[in-house]
């Protein structure tokens, strides 16, 4: 057991007793009768990435700092109270033209992996059906070589200058 393991053991937070057992899976009767895990609502999945759902559409999220020392990070429209000092922040006092130049650049940057991605699997793809299976393990870390050592360097720059020169908002709160 490591560090992070023996300090929550410590604090209670682990529990290491023989009989803790993780909870059982809760089953339910498929179409056909077999017996099948109940699927948990996609809402109230574990989120593994670091992104909220819909930020590559609906643009990159508004990180708000109270003058009471809370920040949160809001869509574009939310409107926030804080809990602490019940100040109330609206993002829609961002103009939208503004908001929506962010988007589309963050957008835009965001297509040259996804393209670079989808072609290099249609390629595999067609390698794999071609019967050139070789050529797949050679195209894969080639690709990815490229991308990591030639291509990624460069275009994180451009979008660092690009955002630059995007403006910047100071968000107030609202007078109650």
């Amino acid at each position: 057991m490591g560090k992070r393991g023996r300090a929550q053991a410590n604090s209670g937070e682990l529990d290491l007793s023989v009989d803790a057992q993780p909870p059982a899976p809760e089953y339910m009767k498929g179409p056909l009768g077999i017996k099948r895990r109940k699927r948990i609502p996609f809402s109230q999945r574990e989120r593994l990435g670091h992104e909220t759902p819909g930020t590559v559409l609906r643009g990159p999220p508004i990180t708000v700092d109270c003058e009471c020392g809370e920040q949160i990070d809001l869509q574009y429209g939310d409107r926030w109270t804080c809990p602490s000092c019940e100040r109330v922040y609206d993002t829609n006092k961002i103009p939208r033209d503004q908001y929506e130049k962010i988007r589309k650049l963050q957008f835009r940057f965001r297509l040259l992996p996804v393209a670079l991605g989808l072609a290099s699997i249609s390629l595999a793809i067609f390698f794999t059906l071609s019967g050139n299976v070789f050529a797949v393990f050679v195209l894969l870390p080639s690709v990815l070589v490229v991308w990591f050592m030639l291509l990624r360097p460069p275009h994180r720059r451009r979008f660092h200058q690009a955002m630059q020169d995007m403006p910047s908002w100071d968000l107030r709160a609202e007078a109650q």
